[in-house]
């Protein structure tokens, strides 16, 4: 029990006599913290302003020496003297106030009791006041300093948070370092959970040799920082960190420090900050750039199967309608028969007509997905335009009455005559498809300052409202109606007349029935 009540007490001291061991070796490394040259500007100090006040004693008591002596060293403070030159300012003025100007001068000795009280006092208060002023500078310098940090990482987190790209996000990181910490910055993101990409980011500034990819490649993998500052590869001029959050490593930064820098713990907890920030950035981008990425696989698998149900709706009535008129054709009685033979064949032309119609739209579709429509303009007549479109309409447009109007103003403008034609053919084929049979049909042409404005209306049953804003996007069919056709034809003719630098709009009439308004600049 004794024994190790005195096991207890001699940890304790050893406890004890470490930490004092520890804050005298602190207290010495702040002494020494100062360079040589401080030590040296602080004798310097000491002694100029010695002779200066040797001089003023003559006019003045010594204790009014001491006052001069207390003001010039409480100011040495604000002049970045450490605590070690200070306390040789301190020190070195209180002997030299006590050998020149303390009577009897020129020795060390002190007459009076009162005087050797007022040379303790001052020894201590020179000291203290210097030390205080010291530290409350220091203070100052740490509050500056968190100041500056706050308002570095509040302006790198503005800028994250307003960058729209991974580009606006490398750009913002490089140009931050630049100001902050005077470095060269480069970006390698990954290209598998493994490898990095081969190449560094373009907007990096300076490249990396196979050496440093290398290296980059190391803390990519092992998540651990290398390179200058670090016990891992030193000798390289760079210093490369992981990029990485809490679920995704993201890729490696490197950065070329100033010859002259160097990284203290104020500067690496700050580097820190910034690359957590940097990485964060970077894996919101990533995540959503992925989000899209999926969005854009959801609606191509969503596009593609109602292309497929389209096409092969579309596909099966002609080919149905094709293949049972050839049966039939194989009938005698049939081919003596006239009116049956002639009826046949007209649906036969019917059905090969829509099958054109349908390659004709994909092919169209296509082209403009490629981005390879490029108008051919020449100056073409509104008139001819009208009537072309509905000559090819003639057969299934039968059932319709269909009337247009040009105004005189319309004269030739310039367009692609087979593109706008098509567009043409598709907005009144609409128009067909969705009125009842005997429906009214007008087309009406007129100027509309720089433009030429085509109006295509019918007195049909009209849009829901709801649906109108989508009439123009790919495959999409207004709810309600019709089984058939693809959905691609509003699509397709808004895509030529848009090619043209033009627009077309859909609105329900107020006295009943759609309406289509096509403008087409006139040059």
């Amino acid at each position: 029990m004794n024994r190790a009540n005195y096991s207890t007490t001699k940890n304790g001291q050893d406890i004890t006599s470490g930490n004092l061991l520890r804050k005298i070796l602190v207290g010495v490394n702040l002494f020494l913290k100062s360079s040589p040259g401080k030590y040296f500007s602080s004798a310097f100090i000491v002694s100029v302003s010695s002779l200066l006040l040797f001089y003023l004693h003559m006019h003045v008591g010594y204790q009014a020496i001491s006052l001069l002596f207390l003001f010039i060293i409480s100011l040495m403070p604000l002049m970045n003297f450490g605590p070690g030159p200070i306390f040789l300012a301190a020190v070195m003025s209180a002997f030299i106030w006590n050998f020149f100007f303390i009577p009897p001068s020129f020795t060390l000795r002190i007459g009076k009791v009162e005087d050797v009280l007022m040379f303790v006092m001052y020894f201590i208060i020179a000291s203290v006041s210097g030390l205080l002023i010291t530290r409350i500078r220091t203070q100052q310098l740490l509050i500056n300093q968190r100041e500056k940090r706050t308002a570095a990482l509040y302006n790198l987190a503005k800028e994250l948070s307003s960058s729209k790209s991974l580009d606006d996000i490398v750009q913002c990181s490089i140009q931050q370092l630049k100001n902050i910490f005077g470095a060269e910055t480069v970006f390698v993101f990954f290209e598998s959970d493994k490898k990095l990409q081969a190449e560094a980011h373009p907007y990096s500034t300076f490249q990396i040799d196979q050496g440093e990819w290398n290296i980059a490649q190391w803390v990519f993998v092992n998540t651990e920082k290398a390179g200058r500052f670090t016990n891992t590869m030193p000798i390289t001029p760079a210093i490369y960190y992981p990029l990485k959050t809490k679920t995704l490593s993201l890729g490696v930064i490197g950065l070329v420090l100033p010859d002259s820098a160097s990284l203290a713990n104020e500067s690496v907890s700050l580097l820190d900050t910034f690359l957590a920030q940097i990485s964060i950035a970077i894996e919101r981008d990533y995540l959503k750039e992925s989000a899209k990425n999926n969005l854009i696989i959801s609606e191509s698998q969503k596009l593609y199967k109602t292309l497929f149900d389209s096409i092969s709706h579309e596909l099966k009535t002609p080919v149905t309608t094709i293949i049972g008129a050839v049966s039939s054709l194989k009938d005698e009685k049939i081919i003596k028969n006239q009116s049956v033979l002639s009826r046949l064949i007209d649906e036969t032309n019917i059905a090969a007509d829509r099958l054109q119609r349908l390659v004709e739209n994909l092919l169209d579709i296509t082209r403009l997905e490629s981005g390879n429509i490029t108008p051919k303009k020449e100056w073409h007549s509104i008139s001819d335009l009208i009537n072309s479109a509905l000559l090819r309409l003639k057969q299934e447009s039968s059932g319709h009455e269909i009337n247009f109007y040009v105004n005189e103003e319309v004269e030739l403008i310039r367009f692609d005559f087979s593109l706008i034609e098509q567009a043409l053919i598709n907005i009144v084929h609409n128009s067909i498809e969705y009125t009842p049979p005997g429906s009214r049909i007008e087309i009406f042409a007129k100027k509309f300052t720089d433009n030429v404005m085509i109006s295509v209306s019918d007195n049909g049953p009209g849009f829901p409202k709801d649906t109108i804003k989508n009439l123009f996007q790919k495959f999409y069919r207004v709810p309600g109606t019709k089984a058939g056709g693809t959905g691609l034809g509003l699509s397709i003719a808004s895509g030529f007349i848009e090619a043209h630098g033009g627009s077309i709009t859909a609105q329900n009439k107020s006295a009943g029935g759609a309406e289509f308004i096509i403008l087409l600049p006139i040059k």
